[in-house]
């Protein structure tokens, strides 16, 4: 049965003029609260910029307070589609900054990826969408995006006419590998250093895997992340402390296919977390309605980002402000009588994701 975990919701003044106010993750009974207004986006967003953590010593992922919480008694910063980083090459309607480590540098700790089969092809850098991925890859790019947008993405790219070549392999993609990609195991060995280099945090990695768990566990055996996997927790989530002392720090959810007997680290994510709707398309629809996973799952994820074509970054700035992000924060965590554990944002660095995320902490 899933841990259920309160917050306290406080009002500074009124609810118009400055929302509610969420100070840390304790046991109270709880009242009921409004939702927040929404509205749309300014035209010209003036954002604050997050700032990288401090780690005092002795620390779990950033902070002594966290070390005796259990994984799932502990809000974090997750990022959407994270591999698909403005400042890396090639990657059309990126949804980030920059890439996985400029991210983890920041405080993130919820790497939301997506997996696909691609291929190289006679265009350097341009990687093709392979196999039987590709109709999946194309209806979903259609749908995010819409076909006009999606044929001027490839014709952008030079991504029309494309010769693939070479072995089909993994690749972090969102939808089509044609209109952005990373070698998913030069991405592991990326992430494996950094937790090298960082020996007291824990990581999760939230794959949309249309990769085969067989394929999935052998690239990160590949990548020596090995020790580092996460066993399925048999009586309740250890804190994070006893994952830094364990070794096992890093935690693999896959949305679609976990890895059964032969791979149990490859976690069946929704068995784990239960989550909110995410086809937003303006402020005003914010939910905190239940969507996918188990009603005792113990991990509840909130989307937090609007679906949009050309304005990601401009929408990610209006809507990871305090005054969105923080009420409707408060109000799914009253809706659904637990804490938001992983917070799940586009362009992180804008607005107070992390600043809100450790208020929810206590911190």
């Amino acid at each position: 049965m899933g841990r259920v975990l309160g917050v306290v919701l406080v009002a500074a003044g009124t609810v118009l003029a400055v929302g509610l106010l969420l100070v840390g993750a304790v046991w109270l009974t709880w009242d009921d609260q409004s939702g927040p207004a929404s509205s749309a986006p300014p035209a010209s967003p003036s954002p604050t910029t997050s700032t990288a953590p401090t780690t005092p010593e002795g620390a779990c992922n950033g902070h002594v307070e966290l070390c005796d919480r259990a994984y799932d008694a502990v809000a974090q910063l997750a990022t959407h589609n994270s591999m698909a980083a403005a400042a890396e090459p090639g990657w059309f309607f990126a949804e980030q900054p920059d890439g996985i480590i400029e991210q983890l540098d920041h405080g993130v700790r919820v790497l939301l990826v997506d997996s696909w089969y691609g291929q190289s092809t006679d265009r350097p850098g341009v990687v093709a969408t392979a196999g039987q991925s590709r109709a999946e890859a194309v209806r979903e790019a259609r749908g995010q995006w819409g076909e006009v947008a999606v044929r001027a993405a490839l014709r952008a790219q030079g991504a029309t006419g494309l010769a693939p070549r070479g072995p089909v392999r993994p690749y972090l993609c969102h939808a089509m590998c044609e209109l952005g990609s990373t070698v998913w195991e030069r991405s592991l060995r990326d992430l494996k250093a950094w937790l090298d280099a960082h020996p007291r945090e824990v990581v999760t990695m939230f794959v949309q895997d249309e990769v085969t768990p067989e394929d999935t566990a052998a690239v990160v055996e590949d990548a020596g992340l090995l020790p580092y996997v996460t066993d399925p927790p048999e009586d309740g989530w250890p804190t994070l402390g006893e994952m830094v002392d364990s070794g096992q720090r890093l935690v693999v959810l896959m949305e679609n296919h976990g890895g059964g007997a032969a791979y149990p680290w490859l976690l069946q994510g929704f068995d784990w977390v239960q989550d909110t709707p995410y086809l937003f398309t303006d402020p005003a629809e914010f939910s905190c309605e239940p969507n996918r996973g188990e009603p005792d799952a113990s991990i509840f994820l909130v989307n937090h980002w609007i679906k949009s074509k050309t304005r990601i970054a401009e929408y990610a700035a209006a809507v990871n402000a305090r005054d969105v992000l923080g009420p409707r924060l408060a109000e799914c965590a009253a809706e659904r009588r637990m804490l938001p554990n992983y917070v799940a944002v586009d362009y992180y660095d804008l607005g107070d994701a992390l600043a809100l995320v450790d208020e929810l902490n206590g911190l």
